[in-house]
């Protein structure tokens, strides 16, 4: 036998048709395999996991179990040792996910059902009394125990609270918040001497023990400043809002970068710490920076229902000299609306929060109720409190031209001094779910000092966005203007207030004023409101209801004008456009008109 073998073999070897059809037979026969293997596997029953426990309520629970289950991650039976496995390990994963949502006395009675055309494994949980936390020890030790910033995480966002289901994700977020908390104040080397929980299930308890050592805090070191070609390394150091030797703070750094960012002199900052360079606690800054181009150029094109169709030109020199002096020239020629305007910025000695401006400007719109051309010189400071408040007193020396409907024209020179204050809060710019802005402005003119007239004027505003759900957002606005003075009929027309066109939508552009003998006028007082609402149905669209309300008065106030209507809403980097439909309800007639806009929400 052995040599019929070994005969057949050397034929095999020798003969090259052999070779190939041996091959030939062995392909077939492996095909024929896989295709018998896949129709075994395909033929298999499909599994089925069925996980009940006992409170209905709990949507959230079932999930979590089924993504935790093994088992129910297999589509079908096709290996049936495996199956069991993972079945019978199932108990044990469930029991282990229901104890980190506070569930240390579960019960599981499980079945593995196996039909011809469905495996089902089923498992009925009772879930059992949960563990909630009894004691909760936490103590901060150590140099940084002080810190304000600890009772702050205590009393406003501590996850874990003595009375509560006891859940291992919110102990985990704990330890996680106290060491990001302490890396942010400095403390680098901070560590947790206790971090234990003691679970009693059968008193329906736990006992937690957090202590975590500061031990000591790192500083800041010297801060250097690489890459920079254009400015002065004394100015820039202007930007830093810390000293060497302050305790080393995250928050500090993302407010100096930001800082650097806003101030439009770099295309790029990077902040990075010197770790590796520490000495004696103190941790060097290195502040990379790549200027950004010292010249910009903008052009475009607009349209308002208000001003029709309108061409904007800008320049912008962002570095006149190394102190960072820069200045902007704005433009725009519109069909009713043009303008001319330069500011030039002087840099504060902080610059990322104060700066001397000195503006020189003109402009003019053309209404069918007024003809109006104005140009001011306006020295002013800006000074940036804090991250809401800014605070701005202004001198403006303005000359004005104006003439309502047919009557002749008027000038006026005012010397204006005031402030304006201002609050501000969103958490995003181009598309606030939810934000505040804040407005109040006083003007004080006087016949004493270069004045036509005199007066004082008091403006306040609020505006606000709240959003229910996502994408559904409510808008709402105030906005009043208060003027003492003797004689409304002297005010240059631009603190004499007509209402309609975009500020009262479903009324044309200043046709709302005071009726007098001679035709329609501005008035010293003024009342505006609004209440909108939108819907977001995709990245770039939406829909909006909105209704407005509004007069204008100089002794004793009128009865309000009130507009409402619908609109497209269209979400763009720059704010939110919005193409209305709207009525004057206030009225009998019943024409619609049309409004356009565009511009930030607050």
């Amino acid at each position: 036998m052995w040599l019929f073998r070994l005969t057949l073999s050397l034929l095999i070897l020798t003969n090259r048709r052999l070779r190939r059809f041996t091959r030939l037979i062995g392909l077939s026969v492996y095909w024929v395999s896989l295709t018998l293997c896949a129709s075994s596997v395909s033929a298999q029953p499909n599994i089925e996991v069925q996980i009940k426990h006992n409170a209905s309520n709990k949507t959230e629970l079932l999930n979590e179990l089924s993504a935790n289950l093994s088992i129910s991650h297999l589509k079908n039976d096709a290996y049936p040792a495996q199956t069991n496995f993972l079945f019978e390990r199932g108990e044990t994963e469930l029991l282990n996910t229901l104890k980190t949502q506070g569930y240390y006395q579960a019960q599981i009675q499980s079945e593995l059902e196996r039909l011809e055309e469905v495996t089902r494994a089923k498992f009925e949980i009772d879930l059992g009394s949960t563990v909630k936390i009894r004691k909760l020890d936490l103590q901060i030790l150590g140099p940084g125990s002080d810190l304000r910033i600890w009772q702050q995480y205590r009393q406003f966002d501590l996850r874990l609270k003595v009375g509560q289901v006891f859940k291992h994700q919110d102990y985990r977020a704990t330890l996680r918040d106290l060491t990001n908390l302490a890396l942010d104040q400095g403390y680098m080397d901070a560590d947790f001497e206790q971090r234990v929980f003691r679970v009693y299930p059968h008193e329906k308890a736990v006992d937690i023990q957090i202590h975590l050592n500061t031990d000591m805090p790192y500083q800041f070191g010297e801060v250097n400043f690489i890459g920079n070609q254009a400015l002065d390394d004394d100015f820039l150091a202007k930007f830093v809002e810390f000293q060497p030797g302050e305790s080393y703070q995250r928050d500090a750094l993302s407010d100096l970068q930001k800082s650097l960012i806003d101030s439009g002199y770099f295309g790029l900052v990077r902040i990075e710490p010197q770790f590796a360079d520490e000495q004696d606690g103190a941790i060097p800054i290195q502040v990379e920076l790549e200027d950004n181009l010292r010249h910009r150029y903008n052009m475009g094109g607009g349209f308002g229902s208000d001003t029709g169709a309108r061409l904007l030109f800008g320049f912008e020199n962002r570095r006149v000299n190394q102190q960072g002096h820069n200045y902007q020239i704005e433009s725009v020629i519109g069909e009713r609306a043009q303008s001319f305007d330069i500011n030039y910025r002087i840099p504060g000695q902080r610059p990322s929060k104060q700066s001397w401006n000195i503006g020189l400007g003109w402009e003019a719109t053309q209404s069918s109720n007024l003809k109006r051309y104005r140009t001011a010189f306006m020295p002013e400071y800006v000074y940036q409190i804090d991250r809401f408040w800014r605070l701005n007193p202004f001198i403006s020396l303005e000359t004005e031209t104006y003439r309502y409907q047919e009557q002749p024209d008027e000038t006026s020179q005012t010397l204006l001094s005031g402030v304006n204050i201002q609050k501000r809060w969103v958490n995003d710019e181009a598309y606030p779910s939810s934000g505040y802005r804040l407005d109040s402005g006083l003007r004080i003119a006087s016949k004493q000092v270069l004045s036509d007239t005199e007066f004082l004027q008091l403006e306040l505003g609020a505006r606000g966005v709240v959003s229910p759900i996502d994408f559904w957002r409510f808008h709402a606005r105030v906005r009043t203007v208060i003027t003492a003075t003797n004689a409304p009929e002297t005010l240059p027309a631009t603190y004499r207030y007509l209402l309609g066109g975009e500020n009262l939508r479903g009324y044309g552009f200043e046709t709302i004023g005071i009726e007098t003998d001679t035709g329609l006028v501005g008035a010293k007082n003024m009342m505006l409101g609004s209440i909108e609402t939108d819907y977001r149905f995709s990245k770039y669209l939406g829909v909006g209801a909105f209704s407005d309300a509004g007069q204008v008065f100089d002794d004793q106030p009128n009865e309000f004008k009130v507009g409402a209507g619908l609109g497209l809403r269209g979400f763009t980097p720059v704010g939110t456009a919005k193409l209305d439909v709207a009525w004057p309800i206030s009225e009998d007639q019943s024409d619609w008109r049309l409004h356009f806009s565009i511009g930030l929400d607050l």
